[in-house]
């Protein structure tokens, strides 16, 4: 009578331990999905671009032992040119997601937002305290095993265009990479300031500034990297099914990080409209590699896709 419950406790702060170091792993990955491109040019470029020293190097044979590489200082170039672009990218985006909400036109969801939060705020407890205890570990575990899901889709889809030269999937990827990194910005910095205490915590009442800076329970980190990856990929394959998958995987984090008694109602959905948030302004912003407007099918971007190439190899 006595064994069993601590069995099953202890399996559960394994499993947790185990979803806190994969968390940290994937954060790790996505994070450095948008690397990939410049380290690619970096190959490219090393192997196209002439160098001045290639035909002293040839006539002579002597090659100075101690002399750097030409293509490995273009692509230490490259790949620096690359990360600086990518921080540039990235300090854009959080600029723009602190200045939206103060925007005029931006005045009525600030108060559907701060409005539906309010409510779920207060009615937190009831409905978390609903949830039978023996649903947490389960829960925990297909939180986890959605949010892998949704991540690896991400990736999946960006080496498949690594592979097939599809540049459409390579942005997507490194698309849904930007909006992950976005997303962990805010919800880190917000889970910092309001520092609200986790549920079945303290006295189990989800106090705001509790203290409880490094791991606050407002917002959900999950249900915020799902949302904004999922909404990303979304956006960029205008398909039902494509967004019926990603969004099914959002709903299914949100609802689960509430039934493993790890947030409260208004964590996720707090969570999860940012999240929403944020991807759906990385797949529609202006970019360097796609200035297409999302709304174009394939069969009319194929022209201003074709145009877009022979002006970059003309330059």
């Amino acid at each position: 009578m006595i064994i069993a419950p601590l069995v099953s406790r202890s399996r559960c702060a394994t499993s947790e331990l185990s979803a806190a170091l994969w968390w940290k792993a994937r954060t790790i990955i996505l994070a450095l999905i948008p690397l990939l491109p410049s380290w690619a040019i970096a190959q490219t470029t090393s192997v196209t671009v002439p160098l001045p020293i290639a035909p002293v190097l040839a006539a002579s044979d002597a090659v100075l032992p101690d002399a750097p590489s030409a293509s490995r200082v273009v692509q230490s170039n490259s790949f620096a040119g690359g990360l600086g672009s990518a921080a540039k990218t990235i300090g854009s985006d959080e600029l723009y997601f602190l200045k939206w909400p103060f925007k005029k036109s931006s005045i009525k969801w600030d108060v559907l937002f701060l409005g539906a939060t309010g409510v779920l705020i207060a009615n937190d407890e009831s409905v978390l305290y609903q949830v039978p205890a023996s649903w947490h570990c389960a829960s925990n575990t297909l939180s986890n095993a959605a949010l892998g899901t949704t991540a690896g889709t991400a990736a999946a889809i960006f080496v498949s265009g690594l592979v097939t030269g599809d540049d459409h999937a390579k942005e997507t990827g490194i698309r849904s990479a930007e909006a992950a990194v976005d997303s962990a910005i805010l919800f880190g910095a917000a889970k910092a300031i309001f520092a609200r205490q986790r549920p079945l915590t303290g006295e189990g009442e989800g106090k705001f500034f509790s203290g409880n800076w490094a791991h606050g329970s407002f917002p959900s980190g999950h249900a915020t990297l799902t949302w904004a990856v999922a909404s990303t990929v979304a956006h960029e394959y205008h398909s039902p099914w494509v967004a019926i998958a990603m969004y099914g995987l959002g709903i299914t984090v949100s609802t689960s990080r509430v039934t493993a008694g790890q947030h409260f109602p208004a964590d996720v959905f707090a969570g999860s409209v940012l999240g929403y948030g944020v991807g759906t302004y990385v797949a529609h912003k202006p970019g360097a590699t796609n200035s297409l407007s999302p709304s174009k099918s394939m069969i009319r971007r194929l022209p201003d896709a074709i145009l877009e190439h022979v002006s970059i190899r003309g330059q």
